[in-house]
């Protein structure tokens, strides 16, 4: 999700739009909300080659600002779109002139531990990333079930349970997941393969240079906290970092209630007040 004169979301797993519907028109009273579907995912087109990587999602991302004629953004990026978010901001280093991540860990900074089978692991676990990493398996294990497998995705990670999501809302993604090759895409961006071509990204690019922009980095009370675990997470992305996390929030800080949102909006807008520019980027669920 992006904030600034222009604002900007990204997610891979669903429709993006969607995502952002409390934060977005709160933030659409100040700043313009750009808000689009990842390759692969919403209303977007599956890419022939399959290659969803951060490194090219990011082109897209900047696609989308040349075509608006944005040459500065503030970036906000969750869970998935951190990456997207990431890759944009150390290749483009002038574009964005703040970005924030939340609830996610970069591969080559985290990830890999993180998604590795764990003796702790159960229902409420993010075992997730193991499964999706074999696209085709989990395509055809979950394929006639989308709207299960979405139940589960977001309940195990919430503050609140199934209270996290509608039912309107999640027959909506499951109608935009189940679209013919819909499914296959989403795990694209979970692929083994994918997160390995970001590991190796990153620490050519991102480990010897971190970024120098401001970075905020988010996490739900109840899922990527306390700060220490994103001190640990995010500290060596960047020279200038701040961190925080949003009370009774637990991984969609995306959808939570204008309420909850206050302390997050907080930390979002002091991003003009730090660097104001004409626009404004971010990513994110």
């Amino acid at each position: 999700m992006t904030i600034g004169n222009s604002c900007h979301t990204i997610y891979p797993l669903t429709k993006i739009q969607l995502t952002w519907h409390t934060i977005g028109p709160i933030l659409a009273q100040n700043y313009t909300v750009i808000a689009p579907d990842n390759r692969g995912s919403g209303d977007s087109s599956i890419p022939a080659n399959g290659d969803y990587s951060a490194e090219t999602v990011a082109e897209d991302l900047k696609g989308i600002l040349d075509f608006l004629n944005i040459t500065q953004a503030y970036v906000f990026s969750h869970d998935k779109g951190a990456g997207l978010a990431a890759a944009l901001a150390v290749k483009y280093r002038t574009l964005v002139k703040r970005v924030g991540f939340s609830e996610y860990l970069l591969p080559g900074y985290g990830y890999e531990r993180f998604s590795a089978p764990m003796p702790n692991w159960d229902v409420y676990a993010n075992w997730q990333l193991a499964f999706f990493s074999v696209p085709d398996v989990a395509e055809y294990f979950i394929s006639g079930k989308e709207r299960e497998m979405l139940a589960w995705y977001f309940f195990h990670a919430s503050y609140s349970g199934m209270e996290a999501i509608s039912h309107e809302h999640l027959d909506r993604y499951t109608t935009s997941i189940s679209k013919p090759g819909f499914l296959r895409a989403c795990f694209g961006y979970f692929a083994s393969a994918t997160v390995a071509a970001d590991n190796r990204f990153f620490n050519a690019t991102l480990r010897p240079n971190p970024l120098t922009q401001p970075v905020l980095t988010l996490g739900g009370e109840a899922s990527a906290a306390p700060v220490s675990f994103l001190e640990q997470l995010w500290g060596p992305v960047g020279t200038d970092v701040i961190y925080d996390v949003v009370p009774k929030a637990g991984h969609w800080i995306g959808r939570m209630t204008s309420t909850q949102t206050s302390p997050m909006l907080h930390q979002l807008t002091t991003i003009e007040q730090l660097t104001r520019t004409p626009h404004g980027l971010q990513t994110g669920c």
